[in-house]
């Protein structure tokens, strides 16, 4: 099912920006080198359901003012970073003939043995992987399985993560992807006894601590505009 999102033309710019923003709009441009640069304006739960489906590297059928939809991807998404709400979206128009160079997100998927029945930690060295392919045929993200990492000496590599062969991976195979490390050991702390103390001096260097936690006591947030 194609992916698919209606936006109009944007006629207010900069600071005016921010009164599309209460009203529950994002404003954005969409751009490519055979449409030059179109500012426009979004419904701001509409974009957030196609950024979900879609991600920054799957196709989406871009419709202004009702018009002929042009192929294109979400090239970047800005949010507040307080309250995560989106700021901008830049739209960039692709030619599906045309190969082009994608970061895909790497999502993690089942469970590592080793960390299941052994407490070992999951250490991840990599996030995406970089891709040459067709616009269409960029996944929104690509599927690591951790169940081979069976024991400590389990590695998950480039090499091994399953990749359509419509595309072409430009990692190094030997680049590390995954692997599980020991359990971290609780650090126990002996008491310290010291000698040759007096009555007298453990009084006084009781008064003194108590005099120290009186006085340590004391009573104890927005983003760019288009």
């Amino acid at each position: 099912m194609d992916l698919e999102i209606a936006v109009n033309a944007r006629d207010v710019y900069g600071k005016q920006s921010k009164r599309l923003r209460t009203t529950g709009v994002v404003p954005g441009v969409l751009f490519g080198k055979k449409i030059g640069s179109i500012p426009v304006q979004v419904d701001a739960k509409a974009l957030e359901l196609l950024y979900h489906q879609a991600g920054r590297t799957s196709v989406v059928k871009v419709s202004v003012d009702g018009g002929q939809p042009t192929s294109a991807i979400i090239k970047s998404l800005q949010r507040n970073p307080l309250t995560r709400r989106a700021l901008h979206v830049d739209l960039f128009a692709v030619d599906l003939t045309q190969e082009m160079l994608a970061d895909i997100p790497l999502s993690f998927v089942g469970t590592s043995p080793a960390v299941e029945l052994e407490g070992a930690i999951l250490f991840t060295s990599l996030d995406h992987l970089k891709v040459r392919g067709l616009p269409g045929d960029l996944p929104h993200e690509i599927e690591v399985d951790l169940s081979p990492l069976v024991d400590l000496e389990s590695t998950i590599h480039v090499r091994d993560v399953v990749v359509d062969g419509k595309l072409a991976v430009l990692n190094d195979p030997d680049d590390l992807v995954a692997k599980v490390t020991p359990p971290r050991e609780e650090e126990v702390i002996e008491p310290v006894v010291v000698e040759g103390e007096g009555e007298e001096g453990a009084e006084g260097e009781g008064e003194e601590g108590a005099e120290g936690e009186g006085e340590g006591a004391a009573p104890s947030e927005e983003g760019s505009e288009s």
